[in-house]
């Protein structure tokens, strides 16, 4: 069955979400590993991850974009239209981080300064990566009990679980901060006669897609935060 008759066929548009879910966390999960590939110099590896990546992307935009077109404005639903699309927007803009990110690293090669205050500026990059991706997935994680919290009329405690999450979410993305902080930081103080623009460039694009998915994880949380709501 293909993709498309699934969302046709699914009893619920929350059914159709997480087929986009499970799309965009397939493109989400990659990114410590071409973090860490684009660090460690490994060019055919960043280029085999981003084809990936893209495809991935591309996929989930079909999905979503499916959804949209399938979703009767009739449609009864336990939130508001708006909200439910809010939400898929939100989810999408995970993939859409992920393929930034990607672009950024097949297109140059990475270059890192050596240290960020007491720490190696490779390490807060792929703690940065990690916690980024580690918010998108627990934020997965409570998207992924929807169902079962809306056939408890979004309460009890499925409920308390999801707001227990949000809050690990927020922290997780609070941590992502701390690393991009650093990062920056250290990224504007390098001497511009010995640190190529470029260089820059492509390093601070990759810290802010990394942080942009961190605060789109959160979002999506506080969608759902909102849902659960007494």
């Amino acid at each position: 069955m293909n993709i498309l008759s699934k969302l046709l066929g699914a009893p619920s548009p929350f059914d159709a979400l997480l087929v986009h879910l499970d799309k965009v966390m397939e493109c989400v999960d990659l990114i410590p590993t071409i973090v860490d590939a684009a660090m460690e110099g490994k060019a055919d590896k960043v280029e085999e991850l981003s084809h990936d990546i893209f495809r991935l992307e591309h996929e989930a935009d079909e999905i979503k974009n499916s959804i949209r077109d399938n979703l009767p404005r009739d449609l009864l639903l336990p939130v508001s239209r708006i909200d439910f699309l809010a939400f898929l927007r939100e989810q999408d803009s995970l993939a859409d981080k992920t393929e930034d990110l990607a672009m950024m690293l097949s297109i140059r090669k990475l270059h890192l300064p050596e240290d960020c205050g007491n720490r190696k500026c490779r390490d807060e990059l792929h703690h940065m990566a990690v916690h980024a991706v580690n918010s998108a997935q627990q934020v997965a994680k409570m998207t992924r009990k929807i169902e079962e919290l809306r056939q408890h009329g979004f309460k009890g405690d499925v409920a308390t679980k999801m707001r227990d999450t949000a809050k690990e979410v927020g922290h997780l993305e609070w941590k992502a901060d701390k690393h991009q902080y650093r990062l920056l930081k250290t990224l504007l103080q390098q001497d511009e006669r010995e640190w190529a623009f470029v260089d820059s460039y492509v390093l601070m694009q990759v810290i802010t897609a990394l942080g942009k998915l961190a605060n789109h994880a959160e979002s999506m949380s506080d969608y759902l935060r909102l849902m659960i709501a007494e």
